[in-house]
């Protein structure tokens, strides 16, 4: 608290002081957040290769917890708007009593920087052409990327109706000194390469394109052994190890006529994951080398608003894998998103740090989603909804039942049922519950444990959580 507070002090004196000397505009934000859950699952919570907890036991496996997930950050702006700084920090998913974390007397420092970047417009072109250069948040789209990254970014218009970006970020640089390094290092950093091009010709109708360019040489490293489980099939999860020459070429966009309204997503994926070790972690077979990319996803929305009420349908389809002893990756793969839409499955519990999954896809299987919300506007305060879901994976997990020993294969993922409230206490103040039960389907007897994998869903999941947040 006492560093807390010493940086709380400096950044309100700098401000006062910036404000005099240069005429800046400061503003200080916060979005502080409460967040309660509980599950019959939490041995399920997390799944990729590295959790302890993989997998669902025979029985319930009961959690409730309390955190805290705290955002504080300032902006510098001039007065004409020409330049602008900001610097956020974190101080997030604090689970109270959690060993050093939130222990007795709160006295653990956990600070995340989570935003430190400049923009700033170019003199004397056109107004709307800034640079954002630092450590900020950056969309490509919401299913393949959508996280904060360091880098350079470039944004523009051209003409009245288009707009465009162009972006290079780092997500991961190889360290090359003297003691990580040698004569035949050729190993390059993790970058991307990315334009983007918005259509808005006024009115109902948004539209943009775009391309995405990831790549990394992992010459030099590990000489070709770069293990990567069919769980952490997720370019952030992918360690230094292993080669990356991927193109993601996608369009999006929203239209609305009178109630009605859609929303889109395509992106279609091709290039080459090198230097890879792959093992599918439900059949246990793999193959290792260069692996082709050939993957797609297509997502859309479609809903009307009538009165109080908003009716919405949502489906998605990213593509899996179905051989993991080929050198062909047919699997979508994301690079950092927040995957929202399942309470069960997905990040769509407040107490959002502890998830499944938060990818629109399981391992390297991809996903099928079909999703029927409602909610209903009560009053100015008060939203209530509720959505059905019915999911499978886009390819059978196939693996061998240990209790029985018998071949399996299996997509379902089950039905899950969605309810949810908000309420706005005072204007800045919200007041949330949610709660999603999925009957589970036969596909997640591949993460049950041993004694109960029979090639049938045995466990059900059950995921309730309520948040108090407040917002500045």
């Amino acid at each position: 608290m006492k560093k807390l507070s010493l940086m709380f002090i400096i950044m309100v004196f700098f401000a006062g002081l910036s404000e005099m000397t240069y005429a800046l505009e400061i503003s200080f934000h916060g979005d502080l957040n409460h967040r309660f859950q509980a599950t019959n699952r939490a041995d399920f919570l997390t799944g990729d290769s590295k959790t302890d907890r993989p997998e669902i036991n025979n029985g319930d496996v009961d959690s409730f917890f309390g955190e805290i997930k705290y955002r504080l950050w300032v902006d510098a702006a001039t007065n004409d708007g020409k330049v602008k700084g900001v610097v956020a920090t974190e101080i997030g998913g604090l689970r109270f009593g959690e060993t050093d974390k939130m222990p007795f007397s709160g006295d653990k420092i956990q600070f995340e920087v989570r935003w430190a970047y400049t923009d700033f417009q170019i003199p004397g072109v056109d107004k709307h052409a800034r640079f954002k250069i630092g450590l900020q948040p950056f969309t490509v789209n919401k299913y393949i990327w959508q996280e904060t990254v360091g880098g350079v970014a470039f944004d523009s218009t051209a003409g009245e109706k288009m707009d465009y970006q162009l972006a290079w970020m780092r997500g991961r640089e190889v360290d090359k000194t003297a003691a990580n390094s040698n004569e035949n290092d050729d190993r390059s950093n993790v970058d991307a390469f990315f334009a983007r091009l918005n259509y808005n010709p006024g009115g109902s109708l948004k539209t943009g394109v775009f391309l995405l360019f990831q790549t990394y040489d992992a010459d030099g490293a590990n000489n070709g052994n770069g293990d990567l489980d069919s769980r952490d099939y997720q370019i952030k999860a992918f360690g230094i190890d292993k080669g990356i020459d991927l193109y993601s070429l996608g369009t999006d966009g929203s239209y609305k006529g009178g109630n009605f309204f859609v929303n889109w997503d395509l992106i279609y994926q091709n290039g080459e994951i090198k230097d890879a070790d792959f093992m599918d972690f439900a059949s246990g077979l793999g193959n290792n080398g260069d692996f082709d990319v050939n993957a797609y996803f297509i997502h859309f929305d479609v809903g009307t608003n009538w009165n109080q009420f908003k009716f919405q349908y949502t489906f998605w389809y990213a593509s899996g894998d179905d051989n993991p002893e080929d050198d062909k990756f047919d699997a979508f793969l994301s690079t950092d998103v927040d995957i929202d839409q399942s309470i069960a499955l997905f990040e769509g519990n407040y107490a959002d740090d502890n998830y499944f999954t938060e990818r629109p896809y399981l391992a390297d299987k991809g996903f099928i989603m079909n999703r029927f919300g409602v909610d209903y506007t009560a009053t100015e305060k008060l939203t209530v909804g509720g959505a059905l879901l019915y999911m499978f994976t886009a390819e059978d997990f196939k693996y061998t039942a240990a209790a029985t020993g018998t071949s399996e294969s299996n997509n379902d993922l089950g039905f899950e049922f969605d309810v949810y409230c908000k309420y706005m206490l005072y204007k800045n103040v919200e007041l949330a519950w949610n709660a999603g039960y999925l009957i589970a389907g036969d596909a997640l007897d591949v993460y049950e444990v041993a004694s109960i994998q029979n090639g049938t869903s045995d466990e059900d999941i059950w995921i309730s959580s309520a948040r108090v947040r407040y917002k500045f």
